[in-house]
């Protein structure tokens, strides 16, 4: 079960393992409700953009709110924990109308984006076209601009040649995910396999989230096509 969450963040859904007790069972499958209802707004204002376009008290309420939610958790109250979570899903509904009643203007949903919350708390957006970049830019001055991206820039970046070795590494281990690219002075794309400068810099994890790091003596059996 998820108790962790960054600050003023609500607890995120985790589905729970077959050996999971019925406490946690209970809290996961509320807390779907929940994140039903953040899904919305992001998708309607932007992600986590909601609760600057309110007040300050209103801000505060809100996150007290979620305090109250996490408190509950960690305490294993199931009616205090039922109680702040309707009282949350409450408050989205609220800032919501707040929001409206002020005049702001929803994200555009004339421009097909992804938004994505990084490990810093800072927002990520991805767009089509540096037009679109641009258009983004003006409307959601929240958004820092070097966190802004368009597909022809992230196409640009994977034209690179590291970005293209790490592209054949990823080929090899279809289940593997990048988790980390930290290139050192010595990363330097080609060698005889083309994979040689690769060792212990960039780490994958698989299915089974266990980390894997890139083996070249490894990658010498698929020089030539053989295994």
């Amino acid at each position: 079960m998820a108790t962790k969450a960054k600050k003023n963040s609500h607890p995120v859904v985790e589905q729970p393992s077959p050996k999971a007790d019925a406490w946690t069972i209970h809290v996961q499958s509320k807390l779907v409700e929940l994140e039903s209802v953040k899904a919305a707004s992001d998708r309607k204002w932007g992600e986590n953009r909601l609760t600057t376009l309110v007040s300050s008290e209103t801000r505060e309420k809100f996150w007290t709110q979620n305090s109250r939610l996490v408190s509950a958790m960690n305490a294993k109250d199931k009616e205090k924990f039922d109680s702040s979570l309707a009282g949350m899903i409450r408050a989205y509904g609220v800032l919501d109308q707040m929001a409206t009643d002020d005049g702001c203007e929803p994200a555009d949903a004339a421009i097909p984006r992804i938004e994505w919350e990084m490990q810093n708390g800072q927002t990520m957006v991805v767009v089509r076209t540096v037009t679109e970049a641009v258009t983004i830019q003006r409307q959601r001055q929240e958004l820092a601009n070097h966190h802004i991206w368009s597909m022809q820039e992230l196409e640009a970046l994977l034209a690179d040649p590291r970005m293209q070795e790490v592209i054949k590494i990823k080929a090899l281990v279809p289940t593997a995910q990048l988790t980390s690219f930290k290139p050192t002075d010595n990363f330097k794309p080609g060698g005889a396999t083309g994979f040689d400068d690769f060792v212990d810099d960039l780490t994958f994890s698989d299915n089974d989230t266990m980390d894997y790091k890139f083996n070249s003596k490894q990658a010498e059996r698929f020089k030539d096509g053989s295994i």
